[in-house]
């Protein structure tokens, strides 16, 4: 690995972080210098702007959030031990955050760049789209395997699973406690066995 890609890669880690944690405008190119210990031409030599930094940072944390949920189903042998381990995943993004400043990186970013930063905005979209698809295709699973209900509505459930998940993390982040995670996982499971799984199963 040369020298220029692996400042490259630090830049890019080290603002991950800082961008997760402080949002896009909270975060200065000074942060990342100091962050980084490069001068302002350190950086500039292998980004054009922060725009760009942003933009690759929010693809490093992208990356790291779906290798999670891949590890995450390793041990997982069926359609719902794979729902839920996607649930454990979520919550561990809390109790085990995987850049600094916890939550969703993706969703963080949604968030801080709706205004803001058009491209950082949709690649966030299309980040929690990539999401929802990954639970889709769970479900879908299931469903061919006759675990699940063959009359469930897919796209609607995913939907409702990452929102929940979501909007339980934003929560965890304000409160600065677990409890509303906790919930939202406790319910998760319960509608998951309540609704969605076959009788016979």
């Amino acid at each position: 690995m040369s020298k220029g890609l692996t400042t490259r890669e630090k830049i890019i880690v080290k603002s991950s972080e800082l961008f997760n944690a402080y949002g896009y405008r909270g975060c200065s190119l000074n942060d990342i210098m100091k962050a980084t210990n490069l001068q302002k031409g350190g950086i500039y030599n292998h980004f054009k702007n922060k725009d760009e930094i942003a933009a690759e940072a929010f693809d490093y944390n992208y990356n790291r959030v779906f290798k999670r949920f891949r590890e995450s189903l390793k041990e997982a042998k069926t359609p719902l031990e794979k729902l839920h381990k996607i649930i454990d995943a979520y919550v561990s993004f809390a109790k085990d955050p995987i850049v600094k400043g916890g939550g969703c990186p993706i969703f963080n970013a949604a968030m801080d760049a709706t205004n803001s930063h058009p491209e950082l905005k949709r690649k966030a979209r299309m980040g929690i789209e990539g999401l929802q698809t990954y639970v889709q295709i769970k479900l879908n699973e299931g469903v061919k395997a006759g675990v699940f209900k063959s009359d469930i509505k897919v796209e609607e459930m995913a939907g409702l699973i990452i929102m929940t998940l979501e909007g339980a993390l934003i929560m965890a982040q304000v409160k600065d406690n677990y409890e509303c995670l906790d919930t939202a996982s406790r319910f998760l499971r319960g509608y998951i066995e309540t609704n969605l799984i076959e009788k016979d199963y």
